[in-house]
């Protein structure tokens, strides 16, 4: 039999192909190493999950019997790339045995295929196995959004906690995860809208519909796969951070203005700003202050996270320097650099929300 490939098919196949095999490279990934066998596994059950649909339709029609072939793993998608979230996020979270009931659902899905694979001699209807795929089909679409909303809920609430323990964001913020997310969450939606539209539509009727929305939805899930497989694989080491507790410590106001102007006169004679990887942490041993009491000071009394807090003496650095005729035919990006900013884009924003300003126009109007 001849089989008819066509280049959104050719697409989607190395993009399988691409996903098999980040997803094994990742399990050798030194950094996040044991977020990344979530995500490995949600690679995997991404690319089998959709292999069925870069066949041409024919073979379907044809050999009947892979209909009834599990394929699906979808119902491990959602499940595999929370657990990835959520051990982005928690470095420390420990994957346990009570957490295995989130995989349980693929097994019904699985005894329904095997049961009509191992005893063909049922004779269920075509129409009735697909009306029951179908619904094991909107069951698991319906799980992996559930699993996609909760994933973003959790990479916000760990968005916000970031900006008070880390003083540069850019590598660790998961902001491409959430990007990813409503691409993933997009693509399962339009299946759903094609399984809503070909609903009652069996056999030859059926995989003629597929066809015609087929090529949207797998250039989209193509994209998708390569983009998770290599921004994925770039993810830079998460850190621990420190969750702000309920209980203030309820600090005497003399007592936080002497903390303050600790931490001022520390970050001025030592310019610890200046260092990209300044946290929290890093703060606390150098002047001696627990992380819980600095981060109750700089939000309860200067109403500043801890980002805020030391991006503030980074663009003040920069202005500094900038006013300086003698650093005049020094890139602003160097200064920048040298001031502690690891990104372009994010200095480029903290400076006019800072400022008002943009670089040259702070420099152009400070060296008249």
């Amino acid at each position: 039999m001849q089989l008819n490939i066509s280049i959104v098919q050719l697409i989607t196949i190395c993009a399988v192909a691409n996903g098999f095999v980040f997803g094994f490279l990742l399990l050798e990934k030194k950094e996040n190493r044991f977020a990344n066998r979530f995500l490995s596994l949600s690679l995997i059950c991404i690319c089998l999950t959709f292999t069925p649909y870069m066949l041409d339709p024919s073979i379907w029609n044809t050999h009947r019997w892979l209909a009834w072939m599990p394929f699906s793993l979808s119902y491990w998608i959602g499940p595999s790339f929370y657990f990835y979230v959520r051990t982005l996020t928690n470095p420390s979270f420990r994957f346990l045995k009570r957490h295995l009931w989130h995989f349980s659902p693929l097994v019904l899905n699985y005894i329904h295929s095997i049961y009509h694979a191992v005893f063909p001699g049922s004779r269920t209807p075509w129409h009735w196995f697909h009306f029951v795929a179908e619904l094991f089909e909107s069951a698991a679409i319906l799980s992996i959004l559930i699993y996609m909303v909760i994933s973003i809920r959790r990479i916000k609430k760990y968005q916000q906690q970031l900006l008070n323990n880390v003083s540069n964001i850019t590598e660790i913020d998961l902001q491409w995860v959430k990007k990813t997310i409503m691409v993933i969450a997009a693509s399962f939606v339009l299946i759903s809208i094609f399984l809503f539209i070909s609903s009652g539509v069996s056999g030859k009727e059926f995989f003629h519909q597929w066809d015609e929305y087929r090529s949207a939805v797998l250039l989209l899930y193509s994209f998708m796969l390569y983009w998770l497989s290599v921004r994925g694989y770039q993810q830079a080491q998460t850190i621990k951070i420190i969750k702000p507790t309920d209980m203030p410590i309820g600090l005497p106001d003399t007592e936080s203005s002497k903390i303050i102007d600790q931490l001022h006169c520390t970050m001025v004679n030592e310019k610890l700003f200046r260092s990209p990887e300044l946290s929290l942490t890093g703060l606390s041993k150098s002047v001696s202050v627990s992380e819980r009491t600095i981060s109750e000071v700089l939000n309860g009394t200067l109403n500043k996270n801890f980002y805020q807090f030391v991006n503030e003496y980074r663009v003040k650095d920069v202005q500094e320097k900038l006013k300086n005729p003698k650093n005049s035919n020094i890139k602003i990006l160097s200064l920048a650099f040298d001031a502690g900013f690891n990104s372009k884009a994010t200095f480029n924003r903290l400076f006019k929300a800072y400022t008002g300003l943009t670089p040259k126009e702070f420099k152009s109007k400070n060296l008249r």
